[in-house]
């Protein structure tokens, strides 16, 4: 079992987890209450708005209790997937997650301590957070989203039903 811990400092919620730098944030999907995935990397949600949480990257089990936990599918253009601050950049003790290179990563976060201080500034929250990346078995970059040809009838449709 490999095990490194940093102290990343979080900065309106958030540290990410980011490729080469990369921050595509207007791609991030909100809807989970850990994870945000965007195109490529993903943002972690913390509890506290301002401050240092410590975070760890772990290989192998351990028998620790977590409170929150969240997986989700991750994107990475250049194979460097790093923790970061949003504001203070790398973690450089922290190693590259992204260890198989350019792909897709399946990624999981664990969390205790988010509830402690929701939304508070504090210098250094009792968070922790242990972050694992595996390869994804689909390799292939993601799609970009197409939307559908518009549909001639939905038109009608629609101003029937208002008449109804």
């Amino acid at each position: 079992m490999t095990n490194h811990q940093a102290s990343v400092f979080v900065n309106e919620g958030i540290f990410g987890i980011f490729d080469h730098g990369e921050v595509p944030a207007e791609s991030a999907d909100w809807s989970g209450s850990l994870i945000a995935p965007m195109s490529a990397g993903a943002f972690v949600r913390t509890g506290i708005n301002t401050g240092n949480v410590q975070v760890e990257v772990r290989t192998g089990d351990s028998p620790t209790e977590w409170e929150d936990e969240a997986t989700a599918l991750v994107w990475s253009p250049t194979g460097n997937l790093r923790i970061e601050s949003v504001v203070g950049g790398p973690q450089s003790d922290l190693p590259v997650l992204s260890q198989s290179g350019p792909g897709r990563y399946e990624l999981e976060v664990k969390a205790r301590g988010r509830r402690r201080n929701p939304d508070a500034s504090v210098l250094d929250s009792a968070e922790v957070y242990r972050v694992s990346l595996r390869p994804s078995a689909e390799r292939a970059a993601p799609m970009p989203a197409v939307s559908a040809p518009p549909d001639p009838d939905e038109e009608a449709r629609r101003q029937r039903l208002l008449q109804e």
